[in-house]
């Protein structure tokens, strides 16, 4: 039997199922929530806040709530009384109602406020960084004004002498620089990142269940019977590879038509990241990842008996995977770094740290061929390799066998 028919069998059998058209459409879409729907969550799910004042200084409050009703209108601010009180006696009084939620929260702003540059802020929920940071950056510019005032020095040259530098920033590529946010920038390619780590994992695990649900149900003796174990074993590899392949071609389409809808607000920073470019590099890493992981997970497939066991032997492969991961930020900072070279260059790192790379500023041509290269010989040892073990351990049954064995299986003619 030659590998076509293996090859055709293979592919069918992944793209006919109803899994495979479910994946294509809900992969990326998870994938997408999981990094773009807590930012947007946090925008939409802010809700108002009420907020009682005690400001013992006569300085704060007034500018305070005047300022939030024009910069910050789900902040309802209030000024409460402090004649014949003390900020002791406050604090007590207002726990109850912020425990029953009559109030969301209660400043407190003590009278030495210039000296100390100290406001108390209570509430249940502390975790609302930009209400925190509104309300310190706020009294912040207050104060400042009135001691400006205070020495009778002009506030507005002062303050507009010293506002604050917005940064914007422009990704430079060959073709010429463009808008583009650092932010958004270090989303997207952690998003790809995801999407091909997932989709190398997700293939690697799919072909080492087959070779191992063959194996146990002892369909591949039939299959050996009628040709050689090395074309199933490379039959197996490229028919799965091509239905990932489909699938990742089908995603970039799905990519594409989204992005080209005008009805469809993508911002330019969106269009200057996701280029052909990049899509063509995602292509090129997923198939040089592809078939080295594959490769891997196909030889644990045929050398175990039990899918315990096959997850043992997995796990070691999986970590390899999830290293430049770990390394993300280091490459986001510096992907010039020796550390994050030498990483991208070795062949096990280099389709997802490579491609990081690639998506966060370009490296050069040689490190990229290099890499390339690299990856290539190591496929093909794999290769040569894997053969060899899947040879002997495709028909080997009962104990699971240690590293010494698999290399002698390895070493035989």
């Amino acid at each position: 039997m030659k590998i076509t028919p293996i090859v055709t069998r293979e592919y069918r059998m992944i793209v006919k199922k109803r899994s495979f058209l479910i994946s294509t459409i809900l992969t990326p879409a998870i994938m997408a929530a999981f990094v773009f729907l807590p930012v947007l969550l946090t925008r939409v799910g802010r809700g108002e806040k009420t907020i009682h004042i005690a400001d013992y200084s006569g300085i704060v409050a007034t500018s305070l709530i005047r300022t939030a009703v024009r910069s910050a209108p789900s902040l309802q601010l209030k000024a409460i009384p402090t004649k014949g009180t003390n900020p002791g006696e406050m604090v007590p009084r207002y726990n109850q109602e912020l425990i029953t939620k009559k109030v969301d929260g209660f400043l407190l702003i003590h009278p030495d406020v210039l000296a100390s540059r100290k406001i108390h802020y209570y509430a249940q929920n502390i975790s609302d960084f930009e209400t925190n940071r509104y309300l310190v950056e706020t009294t912040r510019a207050i104060i400042t004004r009135h001691i400006l005032e205070k020495q009778k020095i002009d506030a507005e040259i002062v303050l507009d002498a010293t506002r604050n530098i917005h940064l914007e920033t422009f990704k430079v590529k060959r073709k010429g620089a463009s808008p583009s946010s650092s932010g958004l920038d270090y989303t997207l390619s952690i998003f790809m990142l995801t999407i091909l780590f997932t989709i190398i994992m997700a293939y690697g695990q799919l072909i080492m269940r087959g070779v191992l649900e063959e194996k146990n149900n002892r369909v591949v003796e039939v299959l050996i019977s009628s040709t050689r174990a090395t074309t199933i074993f490379y039959g197996k590899i490229i028919g799965i590879g091509l239905a990932g392949l489909t699938q990742v071609a089908l995603w970039i389409a799905i990519g594409g038509l989204f992005i080209a809808q005008s009805s469809i607000p993508v911002s330019q920073s969106v269009h200057a990241f996701l280029s052909p470019a990049l899509a063509a590099y995602f292509v090129l890493f997923f198939i040089i990842g592809y078939f080295m992981y594959s490769i891997l997970f196909s030889i644990v497939g045929a050398t175990v008996n039990t899918d315990q066991e096959a997850q043992q032997f997995a796990a070691p492969i999986s970590y390899l995977l999830i290293i430049p991961f770990l390394l993300g930020i280091m490459v986001t900072q510096n992907p010039d770094s020796f550390p994050v070279v030498i990483a991208s260059l070795i062949p096990f790192f280099t389709p997802t740290l490579m491609f990081m790379r690639i998506s966060v500023a370009m490296p050069s041509t040689f490190q990229i061929l290099m890499s390339i290269c690299l990856s290539l010989v190591t496929t093909l040892f794999l290769a040569w390799l894997g053969a060899k073990i899947f040879r002997t351990g495709l028909l080997m049954y009962g104990k699971k066998p240690s590293i010494r064995e698999i290399m002698r299986w390895a070493r035989h003619q």
